[in-house]
C-alpha cells in the first residue's frame, strides 16, 4: 500500500471532574467523552524519507509541533522504519475548539502507519505510544465511547445511547487547556452525581442523566469569556437536553433528540449576533463510533 484515506473525528465530552493536581504536573480528571461525525480527513502517503506535514488550514501546524507528526515520528522510529511518510490534513474540526481534533489526527496516524506499512502492532502497543504524545489520544484509539480517567489515558469502553443530534457553536476566542487548568479552583468536598454508567444504553435513563453532567472547566473559563454562558443559554432556551462547554471549550453543544429541531437551533444560531459574523461556526453533528 502506498497511500491510504481515513476520517479523524471530534468528541465531545458529556462530563469532565478534575480530581487532583497529580505530582507529574497533570491533573487527574474523570470524563465520559463520545466521537462525533464532525471530521477531518487524513491522506497518509509513503515517502522515501521523513516526515512532512501538509494543510489546508493556515491555523493549522505543518512542522514538528503538530500533534500528528510527532505520531508518526514515534511509530516509525518504534518500528525501526527508515521510509518516511507525508500526512496531508483537511482541516473541518476547529483548532484549539475543545474537541479533541489534534489528538484525533494523532490517534488517526498512528492507526494509519500501521496499516500503511503493515507493521501488526497491537492496540496495546498503539496505546502505550499514543499516550506518550498526549493526554486525549488514548481515547481516539478506543470505540467511541468511553469512560476515561488518569491524565487521559486510562481507558474503559462502554455502551451508552447515541441515537441524538448535537448543535456544535464555537465562538472566535482562544482558550488555552493549561491556562484553564491551572485557574481552576478544584473543590475537593464537591458531591459528585453518581450515575450507573452501565444502564445509559436506555434512552429514557441517558436524557434524564444528562442535565446532572457537568464540566468542572466550565465556570473558570466563562468567567472570563462570557460569550460561553451565553450560548448556553440561547441552546437551553431553545430546548436543548443539555448544554455545555466540550473539553477547556470554547465550543458549547447542545443535545437534540431530534435532527429537525436540532437543524432548526442551529439556524436561529447562525441568524444571531453571538458571533459566528466575526468568526465563529455552528456545525449539526451526531455521535458515531469511532471506525478508525
Amino acid at each position: 500500500m502506498e497511500t491510504l484515506v481515513f476520517k479523524s473525528p471530534a468528541k465531545i465530552n458529556l462530563f469532565l471532574e478534575v480530581l487532583r493536581k497529580r505530582e507529574d504536573g497533570y491533573h487527574e480528571i474523570c470524563s465520559l467523552m463520545q466521537t462525533v461525525d464532525l471530521c477531518d480527513e487524513l491522506l497518509l502517503q509513503r515517502r522515501k524519507e521523513g516526515v512532512v506535514i501538509r494543510t489546508d488550514d493556515p491555523e493549522c501546524p505543518a512542522n514538528e509541533t503538530n500533534l500528528a507528526f510527532k505520531a508518526a515520528q514515534l511509530i516509525l522510529e518504534e518500528a525501526k522504519i527508515k521510509e518516511g511518510v507525508s500526512i496531508h490534513i483537511k482541516k473541518i474540526i476547529p483548532i484549539a475548539a475543545g474537541l479533541g481534533g489534534g489528538s484525533s489526527n494523532a490517534a488517526t496516524t498512528l492507526k494509519g502507519i500501521n496499516q500503511l506499512f503493515e507493521l501488526n502492532l497491537s492496540d496495546q502497543k498503539l496505546h502505550f505510544l499514543s499516550s506518550q504524545i498526549g493526554s486525549d489520544i488514548p481515547f481516539f484509539l478506543s470505540s467511541g465511547q468511553a469512560l476515561v480517567r488518569g491524565r487521559g489515558e486510562i481507558i474503559e469502553p462502554i455502551t451508552i445511547y447515541r441515537d441524538y443530534w448535537l448543535v456544535l457553536a464555537r465562538p472566535e476566542v482562544k482558550v488555552s487547556t493549561q491556562w484553564a487548568y491551572q485557574n481552576l479552583k478544584i473543590n475537593l468536598t464537591k458531591v459528585k452525581n453518581e450515575v450507573n454508567l452501565k444502564v445509559l444504553e436506555n434512552p429514557n435513563v441517558f436524557f434524564e442523566a444528562l442535565p446532572h453532567f457537568e464540566n468542572d472547566l466550565e465556570e473558570v473559563v466563562s468567567v472570563k469569556y462570557p460569550i460561553i454562558r451565553r450560548i448556553k443559554d440561547i441552546l437551553e432556551n431553545s430546548g436543548a437536553v443539555k448544554s455545555s462547554m466540550s473539553g477547556s471549550g470554547p465550543t458549547v453543544y447542545g443535545v437534540f433528540e431530534r435532527k429537525p429541531k436540532a437543524e432548526e437551533v442551529a439556524r436561529k444560531l447562525r441568524r444571531g449576533d453571538w458571533s459566528p459574523a466575526s468568526g465563529g461556526q455552528v456545525f449539526v453533528t451526531q455521535p458515531i463510533p469511532n471506525s478508525i
